[in-house]
């Protein structure tokens, strides 16, 4: 059987607000073994990432550390 809700964020805050810390334990231990803290990274284009920096006037040379930078990075590899 399975039984599905639907709950506001509100309402989850609301529900740890009230564990104890045993109980918050637990459910971040639950969390980690299940890895639902993580959310898949949606990278852009570094060409769309540099335009949104040429359009609010960076550097040349700021602009040109960053692309090397960002095509270095474990992100983007």
């Amino acid at each position: 059987m399975q039984l599905s809700i639907d709950l506001k964020t509100k309402d989850i805050i609301s529900l740890i607000s009230q564990m104890s810390l045993n109980e918050l334990e637990k459910v971040k231990n639950s969390l980690v073994e299940r890895e639902l803290y993580f959310k898949k990274f949606q990278k852009d284009d570094i060409e769309n990432i540099i335009n949104d920096f040429k359009r609010e006037e960076y550097s040349n040379d700021f602009l040109t550390d960053l692309e090397e930078g960002l095509k270095k990075s474990s992100v983007y590899k």
